[in-house]
């Protein structure tokens, strides 16, 4: 592996550690017997949307991260999908939430509203989607530019770390940034 990809390790790290806790805290008779809001919504239901949706965070996360980088290396046999990465992470992130939102908000919500909220799922998913379509057809640097906001940064080519635009070492590991990674 790339020594400027070492940090994905973490992001995938964050993701299984949270996956785990969830699943393991969420499975516990403790968690699954308490209650709040007469007993509509349990502590497994919460511990599990607050597992998931971190993991779910750290994923989207790491897709921006991976297009920022990818980015900033520049040319490679890969730079081709450096347009696709973002946009099918957030088809799977917005997919994904659905479910993880109703852990919280199922208990809650009437068919009307059940039904609203499946609505705005839909919506979103059908976007991600269509900004999919456009990446393949190489349509969606704008949007890519957009969701990647850090773009400005310095990515230090030692360790991975984002660095600020002005930065000419890298916080984390000191090595000097190359004047051109701007």
């Amino acid at each position: 592996m790339n020594k400027s990809w070492n940090w994905a390790g973490r992001y995938v790290a964050v993701i299984v550690v949270s996956l785990l806790l969830a699943a393991a805290l969420g499975s516990m008779e403790l968690f699954e017997k308490t209650a709040v809001f007469s007993g509509k919504l349990t502590a497994s239901h919460l511990v599990r949307f607050l597992g998931f949706f971190t993991a779910l965070i750290a994923f989207w996360l790491l897709g921006q991260r991976a297009t920022i980088v990818m980015r900033q290396q520049g040319g490679g046999r890969w730079s081709f999908t450096q347009h696709l990465i973002l946009p099918v992470v957030s088809l799977v992130f917005v997919a994904v939430a659905y479910s993880i939102m109703l852990l919280l908000l199922k208990p809650f919500l009437d068919a009307s509203l059940h039904n609203a909220f499946n609505w705005m799922f839909i919506v979103a998913i059908l976007a991600a989607a269509a900004w999919l379509v456009m990446a393949v057809l190489n349509q969606s640097a704008s949007l890519t530019e957009a969701f990647t906001f850090a773009a400005k940064d310095k990515v230090c080519p030692g360790c991975g770390a984002s660095c600020g635009p002005d930065a000419k070492f890298c916080d984390q590991c000191g090595k000097a940034l190359d004047v051109a990674a701007a």
